[in-house]
């Protein structure tokens, strides 16, 4: 029982830093994409007269602006799915702590084993089928680069707290 609660502790934890990493390259995403959208706005129609005599480019600068405002959701998380996201995340972060708590109360014997297992359970029944629907409908994706922080991560809060 406990290398099955240790692995999904550390599963967890891996998540709940992915998800944190993830939600903050979305934040990112959002900001920089608005202030290009802003930026070339403001050129596109500020700049008319500069653009004047090249009126394509600015039809063009403009266009596209309108076209990447139209798909913007396509590329980048709405607002919802962002709080949704965030919701996850303090989700993972209830159940890690139920689990670190878990593991806490077995490694220094204030309960046993099948204590420790009907607790597991208990949790992994309830706590974890929550986070799994929600999770199952967000779709998030794995990137590489993230996954290798979180994982980091992850590794030091136990290499810190759990060694």
């Amino acid at each position: 029982m406990r290398e099955k609660i240790w692995y999904e502790m550390m599963q967890i934890k891996f998540g709940e830093k992915y998800l944190a990493f993830y939600l903050s390259l979305q934040y990112r995403f959002k900001k920089i994409f608005k202030i290009l959208t802003l930026v070339f706005s403001g050129s596109g129609i500020l700049g008319w007269k500069l653009w004047q005599p090249i009126a394509w480019i600015a039809l063009v600068l403009i266009a596209s602006i309108q076209i990447l405002s139209l798909i913007e959701n396509q590329i980048i998380r709405s607002d919802k799915e962002i709080g949704d996201i965030a919701k996850l995340r303090e989700l993972y972060l209830k159940y890690f702590n139920k689990l670190e708590k878990l593991w806490v109360d077995l490694d220094t014997s204030k309960i046993t084993e099948d204590e420790a297992s009907q607790l597991f359970f208990r949790f992994r029944s309830k706590d974890f089928q929550i986070i799994e629907k929600l999770d199952n409908t967000l779709g998030i994706k794995k990137w590489k680069k993230i996954e290798k922080k979180a994982d980091l991560e992850a590794r030091q809060y136990f290499n810190t707290y759990h060694s």
